[in-house]
C-alpha cells in the first residue's frame, strides 16, 4: 500500500511539472490569453471592451469597426471603419491613411490666410454596398481641434497628394484615394478626423484620434 501511494505522489508531481511549464518557459495559459487578444474580433473596438461597434447609434454612430490603425486600432490613422449612408444598401469602408499637419500649398497663389495654416487627411473609400455610391466626400469630412471647434473642408490643392473630385462615383467593389484639405488657426491643436457619407448628413460618423505631437 506505502508502494502504490508513493507511485501516486510522483504521478502527480511529475504532472504538476508538465502543466507549469510549456517547454520554453512560457505559461500556456498566457499564450492562449494573448491569441485571443490578436484576434480582429478582440482588436476590432480599438481595445475598448474587445467587441465590435455594430452602428447601432442613429444619432451620429461611429460606424462599425472593420480592420485595425496604428498599435490595432480602428480609430487611429490607418484605421478602417464600415459606415452607412442614408439610401438602402449604401455603404463604405473608410480608412484614414493618412494626416499631414501642416499641409503644403500647391499653388503659390493659394495659400492659407494670416494666422492660418493647411492641415490635409487623406481618405481610402471602398464601396462595400449593394448599390452605386455616388456623393462629394470630401463635403462629408471635418477636423475637430482639442477645444472642440469642427472646420471644414477649404479650397486649393496640397503637395501631399492630389484631393477628391467634387463628385465620386463608385460601383460595388470599386474603391477612391483622394486628400481633404482644411483651413484652421495656426495655434490650434488637431485632434480628431471625422467623415460622414451622403455630404455629412448620414446618420453615422466615423472618428479617428489623431496622435499627439
Amino acid at each position: 500500500m506505502r508502494r502504490q501511494l508513493l507511485t501516486a505522489a510522483a504521478v502527480i508531481v511529475l504532472a504538476t511539472t508538465a502543466t507549469a511549464c510549456n517547454g520554453d518557459g512560457t505559461d500556456p495559459a498566457a499564450d492562449a490569453s494573448a491569441s485571443a487578444d490578436q484576434s480582429p474580433a478582440a482588436q476590432g473596438n480599438g481595445g475598448q471592451g474587445g467587441g465590435q461597434d455594430k452602428g447601432q447609434d442613429k444619432d451620429k454612430g461611429q460606424g462599425q469597426d472593420k480592420g485595425q490603425g496604428q498599435g490595432g486600432d480602428a480609430h487611429a490613422v490607418g484605421g478602417k471603419l464600415t459606415l452607412k449612408g442614408k439610401k438602402a444598401g449604401e455603404q463604405l469602408d473608410v480608412t484614414l491613411k493618412g494626416f499631414a499637419d501642416p499641409a503644403h500649398t500647391d499653388n503659390k497663389y493659394n495659400k492659407p490666410s494670416a494666422g492660418k495654416r493647411f492641415v490635409a487627411a487623406q481618405f481610402e473609400l471602398v464601396n462595400t454596398g449593394t448599390v452605386a455610391y455616388s456623393d462629394s466626400p470630401s463635403s462629408g469630412a471635418k477636423v475637430i481641434d482639442e477645444q472642440g471647434q469642427a472646420f471644414t473642408q477649404t479650397m486649393g490643392g496640397v503637395t501631399e497628394g492630389p484631393k477628391f473630385p467634387v463628385t465620386v462615383n463608385l460601383a460595388q467593389g470599386a474603391k477612391a484615394l483622394g486628400w481633404v484639405v482644411f483651413s484652421v488657426p495656426e495655434n490650434s491643436k488637431t485632434a480628431k478626423v471625422q467623415f460622414t457619407m451622403d455630404g455629412g448628413f448620414a446618420n453615422e460618423t466615423g472618428e479617428w484620434t489623431l496622435k499627439k505631437s
